[in-house]
């Protein structure tokens, strides 16, 4: 007969049991992303396999990729009401639930170093804004892993460099890079990066936003055959694994402590494939089609005149969304980013296992789960 050493959680969610001493747990994980993307590929479903062989075969996920469970704008709920036990997250879909994270991906646009940008964006909501955590605590989840994309470009089905060549045009985008190219006079949709395939084919955009490596995720390479050779900025928007807050405090001690030992993993994992990827995708693209072409001068110049002001926009934004130390919360942010910035030039510079103990460091010791 077997007995229960922890709590065991509805069904889909974490099933627990034990025999004798042991206590075998089975979490689910749910996510938009296809299985192809490098979340996924490099990030998630490699720590699956190194809990699972690190617990002795005590802690199992079983992942939901492509949006099977885990809907975008439903994520926080799908979690917080128990249908997965963790999943992906991106605020920018969610930002009334999770105001103060939204609030500094806003910043995105400024973003030219990932690892400073995923080390300052897991500093920042893991550990220093306490008003990030309360966030967290009412929506029920507990966020253990953030990333930054690689550089973000526009990837197009036809071939527009000038910023005459992009007025009217239709691209999928959100969050800031929605503002920014609807002042350059773009439409913005608010579609999500998986519908972005579609609707570049079906002619419902002309374009969409992205890192490179998204040409191989989501096989834009098909439809977009034309990339602006040039960097928007990044992505840190993403919780990589944020987990149902009631399932996370059942769990024993020591598979608490697996999870906390791989979440550094995890965000250095991501941060790095991406960067990696969006390298290794260009030979390939290039071999089905896809050209990549320098912007007009007009486009450089349109960029850099609308950063001038993005700093002092993200912060009034902030504030007419309710947050009242808005400003003070950006400052903050964008000093963990030059922390992180000397962080990676004198001590990481490329490793990727000097960035996991960075992380370890600076943010994974002081975490209070």
């Amino acid at each position: 007969m077997r007995s229960f050493c922890c709590a065991a959680v509805v069904a889909i969610v974490a099933s627990v049991q034990s025999s004798a001493a042991l206590c075998e747990t089975k979490l689910s994980y749910g996510t938009y992303l296809p299985p192809t993307h490098v979340n996924n590929t490099v990030g998630i479903e490699p720590m699956v396999k190194r809990l699972e062989k690190e617990s002795g075969g005590q802690l199992k996920v079983e992942t939901f990729p492509g949006g099977s469970i885990a809907k975008p704008q439903a994520a926080v709920d799908s979690i917080r009401d128990g249908v997965v036990a963790a999943g992906f997250i991106v605020d920018t879909y969610v930002p009334k639930q999770l105001p103060h994270s939204f609030l500094i991906t806003e910043l995105g646009l400024l973003g030219r170093n990932s690892v400073a940008m995923s080390g300052a964006t897991n500093e920042f909501n893991l550990v220093v804004c306490p008003e990030c955590l309360a966030d967290q605590k009412k929506q029920g989840i507990i966020s253990m892993a953030h990333y930054s994309t690689a550089p973000y470009t526009v990837m197009c089905k036809p071939d527009l460099r000038s910023i005459a060549d992009f007025q009217g045009r239709k691209i999928r985008s959100a969050g800031a890079y929605s503002i920014m190219f609807k002042s350059f006079g773009l439409v913005p949709v608010n579609i999500t990066s998986d519908e972005a395939y579609e609707a570049i084919q079906r002619g419902q955009v002309d374009c969409t936003m992205g890192a490179e490596s998204w040409l191989k995720s989501y096989t834009l390479w098909d439809v977009a055959k034309n990339v602006l050779a040039t960097t928007i900025g990044t992505y840190h928007g993403g919780l990589l694994w944020a987990m149902n807050a009631d399932v996370y405090n059942k769990l024993p001690a020591d598979q608490k402590a697996l999870l906390k030992k791989n979440m550094p993993i995890l965000a250095a994992d991501v941060t790095f494939g991406y960067l990696q990827e969006s390298k290794d995708v260009q030979t390939a693209a290039k071999e089905k089609g896809v050209s990549f072409n320098p912007p007009d001068p007009s486009w450089t110049k349109a960029y850099d005149e609308y950063l001038k002001n993005e700093v002092a926009r993200v912060k009034e934004q902030g504030k007419k969304r309710g947050i009242p130390n808005a400003e003070a919360l950006v400052d903050q942010y964008l000093a963990l980013v030059e922390k992180w910035k000397k962080i990676d030039e004198t001590e990481i510079k490329g490793d990727r296992q000097k960035f996991v103990d960075a992380l370890n460091r600076e943010v994974f010791s002081k975490v209070k789960w």
